[in-house]
């Protein structure tokens, strides 16, 4: 039944669901770099405490929990094209309030809405991908939609960040820098409405047999659709230990992830001496990027499992030596002289940079791009439940990202930088280890093999539409 969904080249419809899709985490990538980036404006302008600023930054995430919620069980049970697009609205909408800020709680409350909609778009663009790609390139077509993405959104938010503060007053520039995500969301809204209902939804939730009904890819001819019956708490309960264990994938992920994404800009990139603009541009082009092509020239090839294994044992090394020259830079040799009051000179600086540009590569080659392009859960269950489950998976990690972004600035005060990364070596680890052997493989194989669901019931002859 879904042999040509599953098997046919890449296309046009393929590149065009990459952009439409992609624009969301755009977005999101842009919210997340933009308000790392304009700091010092928000904590001076607003009077905000560094607590406040992570409370801040955290209810975009705690927004996104519960926007996935909602989203992912109405497009189980209504389809995924009536949601599609309302996510971008609401992510419009809470962006371009920020222009508007007089206080810190309408800020908070401007983000909280954009996260809303971020926590949809994280639950409808992997599924819809999911949904639309053929078996041979689905990995590299999803990893597409929210790695690439995710780099433009930071370069945007630099650029943006830049020129903002290079014509527009500094009171005035951080309103403008966080609003302007609102951009790509308005563009690409109308033809997010125009996105097709995905086959897979027609054929296996709605039981339409009808062949000529407005779909992304066309039935093949002469088959016999067939509708998947089992009870939908029945499905998610079948499905909830691989939700569940997908989700504390990306809450670990994320537990290192989120607070690099936030605070590197100001934490990191100060320590290395670098201006937050200026690191991101350093951080995205030299390895962010070259990281993200290897992973997409691999993922379908190699398989996503080694691609993660792989790129979290450098992210460990990485981290590992990173954190030992915090702790103790006299191990590498570094003078005294190159220490400095809150960070690095000269060699020592150099050598941190490095070992986190290194961080930042592997990471993307395997964990960023597959784990956190939220690549996994939504391969692995049934498309009866494909939205729900992807929603309590972004729930549970968004909610605790949230946590540990709040808890971020009162750790580091506490235990210092140097230890922070070590636990993120750490993780780097465990992560690993769970991947290795709570997931199958899913390179090569249609998602109705990896859920388990029939493929096909009686066929009396025909070929591909």
């Amino acid at each position: 039944m879904f042999r040509e969904v599953s098997t046919d080249p890449i296309r046009p419809f393929h590149i065009k669901n990459i952009i439409v899709n992609g624009v969301g985490v755009l977005s999101d990538s842009y919210n997340l770099y933009a308000i790392s980036l304009v700091f010092f404006s928000i904590t001076g302008y607003l009077h905000a405490s560094a607590v406040d600023y992570s409370f801040l930054t955290a209810s975009g995430y705690i927004g996104a929990g519960f926007g996935a919620i909602l989203f992912g069980v109405i497009a189980d049970r209504i389809g995924r094209k009536p949601m599609y697009g309302i996510d971008l609205a609401l992510i419009f909408l809470g962006s371009a309030a920020q222009f508007f800020t007089t206080s810190y709680s309408f800020l908070f409350i401007s983000r909280l809405i954009m996260g809303f909609g971020i926590g949809g778009d994280y639950v409808m663009s992997p599924v819809i991908m999911a949904e639309n790609s053929n078996a041979k390139d689905r990995g590299k077509l999803m990893a597409t939609t929210f790695s690439i993405m995710y780099l433009i959104g930071a370069v945007l938010a630099a650029f943006v960040v830049q020129v903002a503060g290079t014509f527009i007053s500094p009171a005035e520039a951080w309103r403008v820098e966080l609003a302007f995500g609102a951009v790509p969301a308005l563009f690409v809204i109308y033809y997010r409405r125009k996105i097709p209902e995905t086959y897979r939804f027609k054929t296996r939730v709605q039981g339409d047999s009808d062949s000529n009904f407005n779909v992304s890819v066309k039935p093949e001819k002469n088959i016999k659709l067939t509708k998947d019956r089992e009870n939908y708490a029945t499905r998610f309960l079948r499905s909830l230990p691989i939700i569940l264990a997908g989700s504390v994938l990306w809450v670990l992920y994320d537990a290192y992830s989120s607070t690099f994404t936030i605070f590197g800009p100001i934490t990191i990139a100060a320590n290395l001496g670098l201006s937050p603009v200026g690191f991101t541009y350093v951080a995205v082009f030299l390895a962010g990027l070259p990281g993200t092509i290897i992973s997409l020239l691999l993922i379908d090839r190699v398989g996503r499992k080694k691609l993660v294994v792989i790129g979290y044992l450098g992210v460990f090394v990485a981290l590992l030596l990173y954190s030992i020259l915090l702790v103790d830079p006299g191990i590498f040799g570094i003078p005294p002289s190159d220490e400095i009051l809150g960070g690095f000179i000269g060699i020592a600086a150099a050598l941190g940079m490095t070992f986190y540009m290194f961080n930042y590569l592997f990471s993307a080659v395997g964990p960023a791009t597959i784990i956190g392009g939220t690549v996994i859960v939504p391969e692995l269950i049934p498309t009866k439940v494909r939205a729900s489950g992807q929603a309590l998976n972004v729930f549970i990690d968004r909610i605790a990202a949230a946590t540990v972004i709040t808890l971020f600035p009162v750790l580091l005060s506490i235990v210092g930088l140097g230890f922070m990364i070590f636990v993120y070596a750490l993780i780097a680890v465990g992560s690993s280890i769970l991947l290795y052997y709570a997931f199958p493989e899913a390179k090569g194989k249609t998602l109705e093999e990896l859920a388990r669901e029939p493929t096909e019931s009686n066929v009396s002859g025909g070929s591909g539409s």
